[in-house]
C-alpha cells in the first residue's frame, strides 16, 4: 500500500487494529492509549474525538498537539524497514506507533516502550536511550547554513548546490528548518532537503514526484521524496523547475 492511500485511512479504522493486536498478547487498549498519548499529546478523549470525527490517519499525525520529542529515540524494524531510516516525516510518525504497539505485544515493559530509562549527554544534555550513544553534541541547527556546515564533507557541497538552486528559484520563500530538514516556506511548506549517508534527499511533496515522474526515471523515488546520490552529478536545472512547481501548487 502506498503512503497516500494509509494516510487517507480513517482513524477510527486503524485504532482497533492497534487495540487487537495488542489484546492478542494479554495487553489492553488502555495501555494503547497510553502509548499514543505519549507519542502524540493526545488525551484519552480527544483520541475519541478523532475516531468520531472521522479524522483520518494523517491528519491524526499532522495535527498532534504535542509530538514527544523523545520519540527519535524509537529504533529497529517494523513492516521490513528501519523506522530510524524512513526519510518521509509523515510516514515516520506513523511507523513509530506502529513500532511502539509492536514492543507492547512483545510484552515489552511500558517504562522501556515509553523509553523512560535513557541517559543524558553531560556536555551537551541531550537524553539518549543507551548509556555513551553516539550523536552530535552540538546545538541543534537553527539556519539552513548552520544545517549544511554540520554535515559531512561531501554532503556538504551537494547541500550548498542544491540550495542555492532553490533559493535563486524561490526568491520570496523563507527559509528555515522544519522536521530537523532544509526547508522553504511561503504560507505552507514548499519544499525540504536533508542529508542522508549516500543521497540527498529532495521532498516536494508527493503530487511534484508525480508530475516528474517522466524526468526522474534515473533517480529513486518514492511518494513524496526523491534520493540523488552522490556519485551523480546533481540535475540543478530539474531541480529549480520542480520548486518553481511546488511554489505555484502550494503556496
Amino acid at each position: 500500500m502506498n503512503n497516500e492511500k494509509v494516510y487517507a485511512m480513517s482513524f477510527a479504522r486503524i485504532y482497533p487494529l492497534l487495540v487487537a493486536k495488542a489484546e492478542k498478547k494479554g495487553r489492553t487498549a488502555k495501555e494503547v492509549d497510553q502509548i499514543i498519548g505519549w507519542l502524540t499529546g493526545y488525551s484519552a478523549g480527544e483520541i475519541e474525538d478523532a475516531i468520531q470525527n472521522s479524522t483520518t490517519y494523517g491528519e491524526f499525525f499532522q495535527h498532534a498537539p504535542n509530538l514527544n520529542p523523545n520519540r527519535k529515540l524509537i529504533t529497529g524494524s517494523v513492516c521490513g524497514v528501519r523506522v530510524e531510516e524512513i526519510t518521509e516525516p509523515l510516514m515516520q510518525e506513523i511507523r513509530y506507533l506502529d513500532k511502539l504497539v509492536d514492543e507492547l505485544a512483545k510484552g515489552k515493559a511500558m517504562d522501556k516502550i515509553l523509553r523512560e530509562r535513557q541517559w543524558k549527554c553531560p556536555k551537551c544534555g541531550r537524553m539518549f536511550a543507551h548509556v555513551n550513544q553516539s550523536h552530535y553534541c552540538g546545538e541543534a541547527p537553527k539556519t539552513i547554513e548552520a544545517y549544511i556546515s554540520q554535515q559531512s564533507e561531501e554532503a556538504q557541497d551537494y547541500l550548498r548546490q542544491i540550495n542555492d538552486t532553490i533559493k535563486s528559484a524561490l526568491p520570496e520563500a523563507v527559509e528555515k528548518i522544519s522536521w530537523s530538514m532544509p526547508t522553504y516556506w511561503k504560507k505552507h511548506n514548499l519544499i525540504q532537503f536533508a542529508a542522508s549517508k549516500k543521497h540527498i534527499g529532495l521532498y516536494p511533496g508527493p503530487e511534484a514526484v508525480q508530475a516528474f515522474a517522466d524526468r526522474l526515471q534515473e533517480y529513486k523515488t518514492s511518494k513524496g521524496t526523491i534520493q540523488f546520490p552522490y556519485h551523480k552529478p546533481l540535475p540543478l536545472t530539474l531541480i529549480a523547475e520542480i520548486a518553481k512547481w511546488c511554489e505555484k501548487q502550494y503556496s
